[in-house]
């Protein structure tokens, strides 16, 4: 979209902020005339298919 549309770089797409590509994201939904779902919609797997863990828990980072 950012490519095709709007002739970024990929270093100018990777050098936006995340509002930016989050603002471009909701104008490609728009443009598009999708709907958007809710997260209960969206969430196809259950919360317990997920160990939740805390950075500081991983060895290896």
């Amino acid at each position: 979209m950012s490519k095709v549309h709007l002739n970024y770089t990929k270093e100018e797409f990777w050098d936006s902020t995340h509002a930016e590509i989050y603002n471009m994201w909701k104008a490609h939904i728009k443009f598009n005339g999708w709907k958007v779902k809710s997260d209960d919609e969206n969430n196809t797997l259950s919360d317990t298919n997920y160990k939740k863990v805390n950075i500081e828990d991983i060895s290896f980072l």
